[in-house]
């Protein structure tokens, strides 16, 4: 299996023909998790207050048609408890990163998968037991 990031599923909904070729050539399938649903939430109100209800309704029909397949891993307390130690260990080396991005490689390696398709590779190659996937 393979966890989409943030980043990626932004730059799919953005019509990034790299994310989409990308996608389309892994064996393993592809998910998200929660966190990713609230980040892309997030974009996607904010585009219909910033630009237009159109827009919105335009992105969520594709963000929801492209997830619709997918499974979405949850936060649980196994997540939660996996996280606050990559925080601490990234804390500890002076190497914090953000907090969500900590709380996707807490969902990931709770759940044992260990690829991550991203553009944001400077945070998750600081955590260990994640293979990033580059497009």
């Amino acid at each position: 299996m393979i966890i989409l990031d943030t980043s990626a599923c932004v730059d799919y909904l953005k019509g990034n023909n790299e994310i989409k070729k990308c996608v389309m050539k892994q064996e393993d399938l592809i998910h998200i998790t929660s966190i990713t649903v609230y980040e892309v939430n997030i974009g996607l109100e904010r585009t219909k207050r910033k630009i237009s209800k159109k827009r919105y309704n335009e992105l969520y029909k594709i963000w929801t048609e492209f997830i619709s397949g997918m499974e979405i891993f949850p936060m649980g307390y196994k997540e939660a408890e996996l996280a606050a130690e990559i925080y601490d260990n990234l804390e500890s080396q002076g190497q914090r990163i953000d907090d969500n991005d900590i709380l996707i490689a807490g969902i990931m390696i709770a759940n044992g998968i260990k690829k991550l398709i991203t553009k944001n590779v400077n945070h998750f190659e600081r955590i260990k037991d994640i293979e990033i996937i580059r497009y």
